[in-house]
């Protein structure tokens, strides 16, 4: 697989698309509303193994409690993500963003690393067809005579 060939829907980038509001705690605008709950955002496409591994990652929910918002978790379910230890107006607030700077980074870092392994595909090729030229000049001077 060369770079110019690499045509993945990961190459498109994982996004959020909004807050599934039918799974949110029916108790909210009343009196009985929980201070925090879990909030489903539902991913612009299926997530792959290697984000959903990364996004479920404990270093991503330290990159959260570092940002300032400790105890808040992260499951992908499917398209959706569930946002643990939250809720909506701690979202709207800075919550959000955290995590889309969060699904910029997991991007970044599998684009990286889809890059690395392509150059290196490249090279093992470059490399393949170089010996098995070498192997076939060698071969050919082989005289049974």
């Amino acid at each position: 697989m060369s770079l110019t060939t690499a045509g993945t829907a990961q190459e498109t980038a994982l996004h959020l698309l909004g807050v599934l509001d039918t799974a949110l705690p029916r108790e909210l605008g009343t009196d009985a509303a929980p201070e925090t709950y879990t909030v489903a955002a539902v991913f612009s496409r299926r997530v792959s193994r290697e984000e959903h591994e990364l996004i479920e990652d404990p270093d991503a929910a330290r990159q959260l409690a570092e940002r300032g918002y400790p105890g808040v978790g992260l499951a992908v379910a499917d398209r959706r993500l569930l946002i643990s230890g939250t809720n909506l107006a701690t979202l709207e607030h800075g919550l959000a963003r955290e995590i889309s700077e969060l699904l910029r980074g997991v991007h970044e870092r599998l684009a990286t690393e889809r890059t690395r392994k392509a150059h290196e595909l490249d090279a093992w090729r470059a490399a393949e067809v170089e010996r098995a030229a070498t192997v076939k000049t060698e071969a050919d001077r082989v005289r049974f005579e």
